[in-house]
């Protein structure tokens, strides 16, 4: 009887150890699973991204063929006594700092290690079903690309002003060099 008894028991090990081992495949397939469904939320909301970026990188295009339509019609809207190269001279400066701004801003979101800001991504992921890193990682890049798209707007209230078409260029070259050090990648998401 002791005999059958250690053969029911080692038979009864083998199907424990079965049984485990199915449900640890198990947890790894649905580890694979979950793994996959945020490499698709993230494909996903990558995309978005980037149909962002090119918007508003293809707005600073928009800028520049607006002007050129109507750069032979236009009249410039100041006065010849009106102090247009010191406005200009403080938009340059404003540019230097809103792309150092934006570059410090996007990496203050991306390194940050707030708790109450762990905890706001992680609600508003919960709400919409997407992976907090990638909600970090979007508000990162479109705060940093609305900085970035105000120096072409700098160059777009110029030339409305006093039609320099010249400053119009260094503005939106700024700006789309800016944006181009935004890009979004893959990699950043954190």
């Amino acid at each position: 009887m002791s005999a059958l008894q250690e053969q029911n028991t080692s038979d009864f090990d083998v199907i424990i150890a079965g049984l485990q081992f199915f449900d640890n495949n198990n947890k790894i397939t649905r580890n694979r699973e979950l793994k996959q469904e945020d490499n698709d939320a993230l494909k996903k909301g990558i995309v978005r991204i980037w149909i962002i970026w090119w918007v508003m990188f293809l707005s600073l295009c928009i800028y520049v063929v607006i002007c050129k339509l109507i750069e032979p019609t236009w009249i410039p809207l100041v006065t010849p006594d009106f102090p247009i190269n010191t406005l200009r001279d403080v938009l340059y400066g404003a540019s230097i700092i809103v792309l150092f701004l934006s570059d410090y801003i996007r990496k203050f979101i991306l390194k940050s290690q707030s708790s109450t800001q762990f905890t706001r991504f992680n609600q508003l992921a919960a709400q919409t079903n997407m992976p907090a890193s990638l909600l970090r990682y979007q508000t990162a890049v479109n705060i940093s690309l609305a900085f970035t798209e105000s120096i072409g707007i700098f160059g777009f209230i110029i030339f409305i002003l006093c039609k320099d078409i010249n400053t119009l260029y260094i503005f939106v070259g700024t700006s789309a060099a800016g944006m181009i050090y935004h890009i979004p990648r893959m990699g950043d998401i954190q």
